[in-house]
């Protein structure tokens, strides 16, 4: 019997040692990482005090998110937990389980532009036939092996083989504050500059048919575009009617062009970004649009950097993606080989590569970054063979990272803001810099995200 009790008070006290061991490992600051190489991007911060914070409950909800998403051995313990759900079974492919809300999509509805509240389109009671045809089939070839019927979904996104995709939920609150905070820069801009606005889309828009995202419960791409770049030119078109605006925005709808290139490299398979080679398509459709020259894709140095595995990969950690990792391809321009970044995390200005090479990228994530070096407040690049004062300023996320490089044999300047970080004014900014081009460049998953967009409408704030 003694011998009974002691084994119970010694499991007791054994569980109390492991238990409050981990307490005192979560909270040893110094152990905890600041950047995820299993998940490719920068962890939470510790949260900065205010009174507003703490008296609304946010400050505390942000320390038990630093809390969790730092502990010490995270990314052991996510390959842990794949490496246990490798042990399940046998695994079948299912196709369906889309299970994330949206709204649907109006076609037809006008939309009229009141300062402050603009007034929306009425949502349709039955959906429509989708406007737009069913994406062909593309040939299986080396460049895209393209899908068939079958897949995956793993919370909001679809696996197929060696290739993944982001599923795209229409919010009609988020694409209406979008649109109304484009319109708002424009204004905001007028008498200064054009306003351009290019949503990208996924490669879902062209990886998979209108009838598998149906299917599957997501909402098609192309019908959203339809429906932001009918808001923009109404609403700049009003403006201009009324004298308040002396250039409408311009909406640069590159699906077509990216269409023509889908058999082609542009889009990664384990993550959500664009390749170079799509940026570099994307880029020209613009410059057209300007008529500004631009060097022929052999005039740059093609810098390949193998063995990445992005950012679907990281969200859905399936085994057939990390058995086919990317290979990035960065394109050096012939000019204009460094940029100036402001490091939000140093508060100091650097002077950085414009392409980083495979050896100064060392982990499987992080293969994005030969593009800038990834996201930043704040970029500046000078071309000093051009002598036009020409200027184009870039709002933008991480999409940026590949395209902005595209610009620079083009402009004398080119400038780059992230949403997400830079808190400056932007006319100022703009009229100080004597910038007359603003491109709006999103991909169309930044649209229908809370944080993006609350960021974003800080330059109208």
């Amino acid at each position: 019997m003694k011998l009974k009790v002691f084994c119970q008070w010694l499991r007791i006290a054994l569980f109390s040692i492991a238990l409050l061991s981990f307490c005192v490992l979560g909270f040893l600051t110094f152990l905890r990482p600041e950047i995820s190489d299993k998940e490719g991007r920068r962890l939470t911060e510790f949260p900065t005090f205010s009174a507003e914070a703490f008296l609304s409950g946010e400050y505390t909800s942000q320390i038990n998110l630093w809390y969790s998403d730092t502990f010490p051995g995270r990314d052991m313990l996510l390959d842990m937990n794949v490496g246990l759900k490798s042990l399940y079974g046998i695994h079948t492919q299912s196709f369906g389980g889309g299970n994330v809300d949206k709204d649907e999509i109006d076609k037809d509805g006008d939309f009229v532009w009141n300062d402050g509240a603009p007034t929306l389109p009425e949502q349709p009671s039955v959906p429509d036939t989708p406007s737009t045809p069913e994406t062909p089939s593309v040939p299986s070839t080396e460049e895209n092996p393209g899908i068939e019927a079958g897949g995956q979904v793993i919370e909001g996104y679809y696996v197929h083989k060696d290739t993944a995709f982001e599923l795209y939920y229409f919010n009609q609150d988020y694409v209406d504050r979008y649109t109304r905070l484009v319109t708002q820069t424009a204004l905001d801009l007028n008498g200064l500059a054009t306003v351009y606005d290019m949503v990208i889309p996924t490669s879902c828009n062209y990886g998979m048919t209108p009838a598998q995202i149906e299917e599957i419960g997501a909402s098609n791409e192309s019908d959203a575009i339809d429906y932001i770049y009918r808001a923009l030119n109404a609403y700049s078109s009003q403006l201009v009617e009324q004298n308040r605006l002396e250039n409408p925005i311009v909406t640069l709808d590159i699906r077509a062009l990216m269409g023509e290139h889908d058999h082609e490299y542009i889009y990664f398979r384990t993550d959500h970004h664009w390749t170079g080679l799509g940026a570099y398509y994307a880029s020209r459709f613009f410059l057209d649009q300007l008529g500004r020259t631009y060097p022929a894709l052999d005039a740059y140095r093609k810098v390949e950097v193998p063995g990445f595995l992005g950012s679907l990969y990281n969200h859905t950690q399936s085994p057939s993606l990390r058995g086919a990792p990317d290979t990035v391809y960065a394109y050096e321009s012939p000019t204009v080989k460094e940029l100036t970044v402001f490091n939000r995390h140093t508060g100091e200005y650097e002077t950085i590569p414009m392409i980083y090479e495979a050896d100064q990228l060392t982990g499987t994530w992080n293969k994005y970054l030969s593009f800038t070096n990834g996201d930043y407040a704040y970029y500046e690049m000078h071309n000093e063979t051009v002598k036009d004062g020409s200027s184009v300023l870039v709002i933008r996320e991480s999409f940026g990272n590949a395209f902005m490089p595209m610009l620079v044999d083009s402009y004398e300047y080119v400038y780059g803001i992230d949403y997400r970080f830079w808190r400056d004014d932007l006319a100022t900014f703009v009229e100080e810099k004597g910038i007359d081009t603003v491109i709006f460049l999103n991909n169309i998953m930044a649209t229908v995200n809370d944080y993006t967009i609350r960021t974003m409408e800080t330059l109208v704030d």
